[in-house]
């Protein structure tokens, strides 16, 4: 079941409306948000006179802090609570937390700009200390007294626990400007939020604990959230199946469109992953000038040749020969290795604007719409692009440091905008949906950062299309699919290295194990 990733103007609708119109009073949300904190610390780092330090700013993030702080000395921790604020002024259910500890003999030291030498001689001493500073609504960059106190935790070599988001991280967007808290555990109250998953943020967070505090299941269904992590269990179920009496034909036919002098590889390993995800049958069209180089490579393709350009990429004239073959296609793939030849640009355009089968737009299919955005409109092409950020930057002339300080945002405006789908590639692929839907992948890793992969991509999502998934859902299982292969290649080879034909290799492992990990009696 997907899981849903919040905002953090999300949460506080969820939050509101579990205590508003279900009746659950705040002080309960926030009793159990820290106890089940407390449980999850001291299954962690429980010990005999275990030290923690708990460190609370003003707001509810505070208050949780003021529950764990209590729980944790209940069973046996040695802990001290630091507030940024003088305890006179605690208000709210904070102040209703606070107020047990005073009575409980626990320590509570106030901090001021005075005494944050105090602090640090303090967090020095701990084993442990538990960020309650700043919640999930702080907007970066943190300021004044909490700026010098994330200084000190950040030095210290001591580990932290952060309760909801690591102070001084954007819980939406994932921004993240120092000051901030480099956690070794978050726990997460309520569900995931974006900046647990979303990068920079997400190199700061640690592991994420994800804790059910008792709001209603119907709270989170009535927000519409956006965001969903994609689990194996949806991608087992939307695989494309195979009869027993299958022939080739059942499987479909895909039809690849790519590769120029020098970027045979390309159209190859575009070619061969498609196949090992179970297309039918792959056509690879190149121009005539590399046609011979691959012709013979791997004799599972079939090939044909195509009027070429004085540089050697596939000429505009192709566009009628191509027009007439894809009517026995079910899918296209267009991009990988075309280069952007005035003329090969013309045959991508020609071919988004009339072809009205499901195309897989990459690589120089990308860079050659990027030139001419007018072309989406009236096209019949039903469109999934494949852009990484620089590409995505391209297309909406931006520069590729502000698509990645946004990127749910840019990849989802602009397929909505476009009526068409995206796989925003990178750490944390992004899917969006023409209808709205935003997906986060989970799979894959910084090994993969290698030539080929993103047309290893393509072929994948390319040859699940011709066997009849949607476009959704072809993006969704092939980006799951492509970044579990990443990870099974570097497990067989050791990490760093892999190289995109090692990802191919393992398409096939990757769709066991994602019936595996579903609990799915299908294996192959």
């Amino acid at each position: 079941m997907a899981i849903p990733v919040v905002t953090a103007q999300e949460m506080s609708n969820i939050d509101y409306r579990a205590i508003q119109e279900y009746g659950i009073p705040s002080t309960c949300l926030m009793e159990t948000a820290g106890s089940k904190s407390a449980q999850q610390i001291w299954e962690k780092y429980g010990r005999k006179d275990l030290r923690v330090l708990v460190v609370c700013g003003k707001g509810n993030n505070g208050g949780d802090g003021f529950v764990i702080a209590r729980h944790l000395f209940n069973v046996g921790a040695d802990v001290e609570v630091a507030t940024l604020f003088p305890l006179n002024e605690a208000k709210g259910d904070p102040a209703v937390f606070l107020k047990s500890l005073g009575k409980m003999n626990i320590s509570i030291i106030e901090v001021g700009e005075e005494n944050t030498s105090q602090l640090e001689a303090m967090a020095e001493n701990a084993d442990l200390i538990v960020d309650a500073i700043l919640g999930t609504g702080f907007l970066p960059p943190a300021r004044g007294l909490p700026e010098k106190v994330i200084h000190i935790l950040s030095e210290n070599k001591t580990p932290i626990v952060a309760i909801d988001i690591p102070s001084g991280l954007d819980a939406t967007t994932g921004r993240a400007e120092l000051p901030y808290i480099d956690a070794r555990i978050t726990l997460a109250l309520g569900g995931l939020k974006r900046g647990h998953l979303l990068m920079p943020a997400a190199e700061h967070v640690g592991e994420v604990i994800s804790l059910d505090i008792g709001i209603p299941q119907e709270c989170l269904k009535d927000e519409n959230i956006s965001l969903h992590v994609t689990e194996p269990s949806d991608v087992a179920a939307n695989l494309p199946e195979r009869r027993r009496d299958a022939h080739k034909g059942d499987a479909g036919h895909l039809l690849l469109i790519a590769g120029a002098p020098g970027m045979s590889g390309a159209a190859l390993m575009t070619a061969m992953s498609a196949l090992r995800t179970g297309a039918g049958r792959v056509t690879l069209a190149v121009a005539e000038s590399i046609f011979s180089l691959v012709e013979s490579k791997y004799p599972e393709v079939m090939t044909l040749s195509l009027p070429a350009t004085e540089s050697g990429s596939i000429d505009a004239s192709a566009f009628d020969y191509i027009v007439e073959r894809s009517e026995d296609m079910n899918a296209l793939i267009l991009g990988p290795g075309l280069t952007t030849n005035p003329r090969t640009i013309e045959l991508v355009h020609l071919l988004i604007q009339h072809i009205g089968a499901p195309v897989v737009l990459d690589a120089d299919g990308l860079n050659a719409l990027a030139q001419d955005l007018t072309i989406l409109d009236g096209r019949l092409a039903q469109l999934l692009l494949t852009p990484h950020p620089g590409e995505m930057a391209r297309l909406l002339g931006i520069s590729t440091r502000e698509v990645q300080e946004d990127r749910i945002t840019h990849a989802s405006s602009f397929a909505a905008h476009h009526h068409l789908d995206i796989a925003l590639k990178g750490w944390g692929t992004i899917v969006a949906t023409s209808d709205g839907e935003i997906w986060y992948n989970p799979t894959g890793n910084s090994n993969m950062a290698t030539a080929g992969s993103g047309d290893v991509l393509a072929g994948v999502i390319g040859a699940l299309l011709a066997q009849g998934l949607s476009r959704k859902w072809a993006l969704l299982c092939g980006v799951y699919l492509h970044g579990l292969s990443g990870e099974l290649a570097s497990l067989e080879l050791g990490g760093l290295g892999i190289t995109a034909t090692d990802i191919i290799n393992t398409l096939p492992k990757a769709r066991r194990k994602v019936y595996m990990e579903a609990g799915d009696s299908k294996t192959a």
